[in-house]
């Protein structure tokens, strides 16, 4: 299993090499942007991660409206932020 740190940067070249090709609101590109917004926030991030899924979901239901698959995953990406987030909050060494 890889860390958080290999996640994000695995998932920042893939975003890189499609986004030369394509959209930042693909079906694709929303799994990747989700992957990496979730493996910012594993690797302590937390801020950074808000910032990012919080304009994938914004981007992801504009596109394609809140019942699409790509909307739903930007959905559960920013629900696994949140959550990541409420427990990084709650470590009584989270302060560090």
């Amino acid at each position: 299993m890889s860390t958080p740190q290999q996640r994000v940067h695995d998932a920042t070249r893939a975003l890189l090499d499609l986004l030369e090709h394509g959209e930042s609101v693909s079906p694709e590109a929303i799994e990747l942007r989700s992957e990496l917004a979730e493996a910012t926030a594993e690797a302590g991030h937390i801020e950074d991660a808000y910032y990012q899924v919080e304009e994938l979901a914004k981007d992801a239901l504009r596109e394609y409206g809140a019942e699409h698959p790509a909307a739903v995953r930007a959905q559960q990406a920013l629900d696994a932020v949140t959550a990541i987030g409420e427990a990084h909050q709650a470590k009584p060494d989270s302060s560090s």
